[in-house]
C-alpha cells in the first residue's frame, strides 16, 4: 500500500501530458468505421419480355423500385414493376440456416396486382411513385400510403397499401400517334393537401412526348381537303404533345381539379404573319412569353436556389415536389405573410433515430404551407401554383443535359458542361456564364492524378462511349493526404460552397473545388473504360458485341446516405461488373462488390433491410439484385491502439529517466551528497 501511495506522489505534471498526447494521437488515427455489401435478394427477369427478347435496351425501361412502408407496420417494403406488367410488393426472404448454400434467394411477394393495360396499344409504365394523402399531425399517428403507376400513353393507376385497384384514368388519348411520338418526360407527386374539402389528397402528375418518327401523310386523306386547315389541326396536336402538360387529380376517385395544357392560363401564341410590332416575327418566336400573371424567374432566385443543381437526361430527372415561392419587391425583400397553419415535421432529422426521429413521411412534408409544385423537366424547372395549376414562373434553361446551378454564388445561374456530348472527351468541366452575355469562367482538366510533386494524366484511356455527369452538392470534403492534414486543409472551407464530384470509365473518382483544385481523389473497381475499348477494337468481327454493351450496359451513379435519414454524404457507382460505395467527405472506399451482371438502369436506394442504414438496389440484364450494406464501428481497435501508444510512451519515459541509466542506488547517493554538501 506504501508503495502505491508512494508512486501516485511521484505523479507530475508530465505524466498528465503523456496521457493527453495519446489521447490526441489515439484521435487523430483512430480506425475508421468498415462498410461491407451483401447480396441478400434477386428478382428475376425472363428475356422473352424484352423486345429483342435477348438483353433489356432503353425501351424495355420500367420504374425504378420502390423501398417504402406501405401500410405504416414500421416495416419497409420493396415496389416493383416487372416486365410482364404485374405490380409486386415484395419481403425479404427468411434467413437460410444451410451456410454451405450459395445461391442467392428470390425475394418472397407479398402481394401482387396486375397492371390493367391494354396489350393491344403496347402501354408501359414508365413513372411510378407512393405517398400519403392524410397530413402528418403526430407521431402516435399510423398513415397508409398509396401507389400510383402512370403509363406511356397518359393512364393513370391508382392503388391503395394493399395493391386494391382504386381508379383508372386517361389523361389523353395519344393511340392514334404511338407510332410517330415517344414519352420525354414523367412524373408523379403524391400530396395530402386539397382542392375541394373531399379530394382525399392530390395526384399531381405532369408529362410530355417528343418526335419519334416523321411519317408521311395519310394517302386516304381526300383530296379536296383544305390542306391549311390540316397543317394546322397537325400543328395544333403536336403542341399539345411535346408541351409539358400537368394535370391534379382527385386521390378519392381520380377527378381531374386543374390542368396546364397548351393555351391554358392565357398563353400567347405567336403569330408568324406579324411584322408590325416591336420586334420581327423571327425574333418573336424565339422569345419566351410568359402566362397571365406569371413573373420573370428572377424574382425568384433565393428559392431557385432550394431547387439547384438541375439536371436532366432521361425521363428518370423528371421531378415533381412541392415549394413555398415568395415574390420579391423592391429593395429584394420578401412579402412574409403571417402563417396560418404550424408545420407538423421539423426542418432537420434527429440522426440515429428510426424516421429522423419522426412517422414515416415524404421529404416535401418538410416545407411550411407549400404553395407550388415544381417541377423539373428538360425545358428546366417550372413552377406552377398548387391549387390552381397557374403558372408562377419557370426558369427556362437548354436540354442540352448540362448541370445548372449557381455554383460561384453571384445570384445567375451557371452551366457546367463535362463533355455530354457524343465523342467529346469527359476529361474538362467547363463553367460558363449565361447572363448577360455568354462567357467561359473557368476550365478544369478531371483526368489527373494530382499529387504534392508531380500531376500524370490518364486522358487517352477514358471512355467517351458511356459517360457519367458530375454530381455538385454543398461542400463536404476534407482534402486528403497526411501534410495537408497536419496544416488543417481538411477543416472545411466556407470560401468553396460547393464540390464538383466527378466519375471516369477508368473507375477513379475525384472531388473537385470550383477553382479546379482536387479535394481527394480515389480509384474504384467500378470501371467499362477497359470494356468499352475492348468491344469497339471487335466492332467489324463482333458487331452484335457492340451494340449489346451500347444498348444494354448503363452505369450510374446515385447519391445517398448512410443512415436512412442523414446527411447524403455518400455516392454509390455502378460499372461493367463492379459496384462501390464511395465516402464524399473523405474519399474513402467504404465498400465493393461485384457484379453478375451488366447494370441496365439507374440504381435505387432505401432501407429494405430494416436495420437503419441505406441499402442499393441493382436494375441488371438478369432482373433485381438488393445489396445490404452492413456497418461495423471500430472503437475496439481504437481503443487497443490508444492504449499500446500509451504503453509505447511510458516505456521510452521508463527509458530516459535517470533511473533506466545510473540506477535508484547510484541516484540516491547522489542526491545525499547533494545533501551533504549543504550541511556544510
Amino acid at each position: 500500500m506504501d508503495l502505491i501511495w508512494d508512486k501516485l506522489k511521484s505523479i507530475n505534471s508530465n505524466h498528465f501530458i503523456f496521457v493527453l498526447l495519446c489521447g490526441v494521437i489515439a484521435y487523430l488515427f483512430r480506425a475508421s468505421d468498415t462498410y461491407n455489401l451483401k447480396p441478400v435478394w434477386r428478382k428475376r427477369s425472363e428475356p422473352h419480355h424484352f423486345t429483342n427478347k435477348q438483353f433489356p435496351t432503353l425501351e424495355d425501361r420500367l420504374p425504378l423500385p420502390v423501398i417504402t412502408d406501405l401500410d405504416g407496420d414500421g416495416t419497409n417494403e420493396i415496389l416493383l414493376v416487372t416486365h410482364d406488367f404485374k405490380l409486386n410488393v415484395l419481403v425479404l426472404p427468411e434467413q437460410g440456416t444451410d451456410e454451405d448454400d450459395q445461391t442467392l434467394p428470390h425475394v418472397v411477394v407479398k402481394q401482387k396486382a396486375v397492371l390493367p393495360i391494354n396489350v393491344s396499344e403496347i402501354s408501359r409504365p414508365v413513372a411510378m411513385e407512393t405517398g400519403f394523402i392524410i397530413p402528418y399531425s403526430s407521431m402516435m399517428q399510423i398513415r397508409k400510403q398509396i401507389v400510383v403507376v402512370v403509363t406511356d400513353d397518359w393512364q393513370v393507376l391508382c392503388y391503395n397499401h394493399n395493391l386494391e385497384l382504386l381508379w383508372h384514368k386517361r389523361l389523353m388519348n395519344v393511340s392514334h400517334v404511338r407510332e410517330t411520338y415517344t414519352v420525354k418526360d414523367m412524373g408523379v407527386l403524391i400530396t395530402p393537401h386539397n382542392v375541394k374539402k373531399n379530394d382525399q389528397g392530390l395526384v399531381i402528375v405532369g408529362g410530355s412526348f417528343t418526335h419519334l418518327t416523321h411519317s408521311p401523310l395519310d394517302s386516304t386523306t381526300p383530296k379536296h381537303e383544305n390542306k391549311t386547315e390540316e397543317k394546322k389541326k397537325n400543328s395544333t396536336e403536336d403542341n399539345t404533345l411535346t408541351h409539358f402538360s400537368s394535370f391534379a387529380l382527385s386521390a378519392s376517385d381520380g377527378i381531374v381539379r386543374w390542368h396546364h395544357l397548351p393555351g391554358d392560363f392565357g398563353e400567347v401564341f405567336t403569330n408568324t404573319k406579324d411584322i408590325h410590332g416591336d420586334h420581327h416575327w423571327k425574333l418573336a418566336l424565339k422569345r419566351h412569353r410568359l402566362h397571365v400573371g406569371e413573373a420573370s424567374w428572377t424574382m425568384y432566385k433565393e428559392e431557385f436556389n432550394t431547387f439547384t443543381p438541375h439536371l436532366w437526361l432521361s425521363v428518370e430527372d423528371t421531378k415533381l415536389t412541392l415549394g413555398r415561392f415568395k415574390k420579391s419587391v423592391e429593395g429584394g425583400q420578401k412579402e412574409t405573410p403571417p402563417s396560418d397553419q404550424r408545420m407538423a415535421l421539423t426542418p432537420d432529422h434527429v440522426i440515429g433515430y428510426a424516421y429522423g426521429g419522426h412517422r414515416p413521411h415524404s421529404n416535401h412534408e418538410h416545407v411550411e404551407n407549400p404553395n407550388a409544385v415544381v417541377i423539373h423537366t428538360h425545358n428546366g424547372i417550372e413552377v406552377l401554383n398548387l391549387l390552381s395549376g397557374q403558372p408562377i414562373t419557370e426558369l427556362r434553361l437548354p436540354s442540352d443535359g448540362a448541370v445548372y446551378t449557381d455554383i460561384n454564388s453571384d445570384g445567375e445561374i451557371e452551366q457546367v458542361l463535362w463533355g455530354q456530348q457524343d465523342e467529346y472527351s469527359p476529361c474538362y468541366i467547363e463553367i460558363w456564364r449565361i447572363n448577360p452575355v455568354k462567357e467561359r469562367i473557368e476550365q478544369m482538366p478531371v483526368c489527373r492524378i494530382t499529387r504534392l510533386f508531380f500531376t500524370s494524366s490518364w486522358a487517352y484511356d477514358e471512355d467517351s462511349l458511356k459517360k457519367i455527369p458530375p454530381i455538385i452538392i454543398k461542400s463536404v470534403a476534407r482534402k486528403s493526404g497526411l501534410l495537408r492534414y497536419l496544416m488543417g486543409h481538411h477543416l472545411p472551407k466556407f470560401s468553396h460552397k460547393y464540390d464538383i464530384i466527378t466519375f471516369g470509365g477508368v473507375g477513379r473518382v475525384s472531388s473537385w473545388d470550383r477553382e479546379g483544385n482536387a479535394n481527394w481523389q480515389v480509384a474504384t473497381p467500378a470501371n467499362w473504360a477497359r470494356a468499352s475499348i475492348d468491344k469497339r477494337k471487335h466492332k467489324e468481327n463482333d458487331p452484335a458485341a457492340y451494340h449489346r454493351f451500347v444498348d444494354e450496359f448503363w452505369p450510374s451513379r446515385v447519391l445517398m446516405s448512410i443512415p436512412v435519414y442523414g446527411h447524403k454524404t455518400a455516392v454509390a457507382l455502378s460499372g461493367y461488373s463492379e459496384f462501390v460505395l464511395v465516402d464524399l467527405v473523405s474519399g474513402d472506399l467504404l465498400a465493393e462488390h461485384s457484379l453478375p451482371c451488366t447494370p441496365t438502369a439507374p440504381l435505387a436506394v432505401g432501407d429494405f433491410d430494416n436495420d437503419g442504414i441505406n441499402d442499393v438496389v441493382i436494375t441488371c440484364s438478369l432482373g433485381y439484385i438488393g445489396f445490404s450494406l452492413h456497418h461495423k464501428t471500430n472503437h475496439l481497435f481504437t481503443v487497443l491502439y490508444g492504449l499500446t501508444v500509451f504503453i509505447l510512451i511510458l516505456l521510452l519515459n521508463w527509458l530516459c529517466s535517470p533511473q533506466a541509466f545510473y540506477g535508484n542506488g547510484e541516484v540516491e547517493d547522489a542526491s545525499d551528497d547533494e545533501d551533504d554538501d549543504d550541511e556544510d
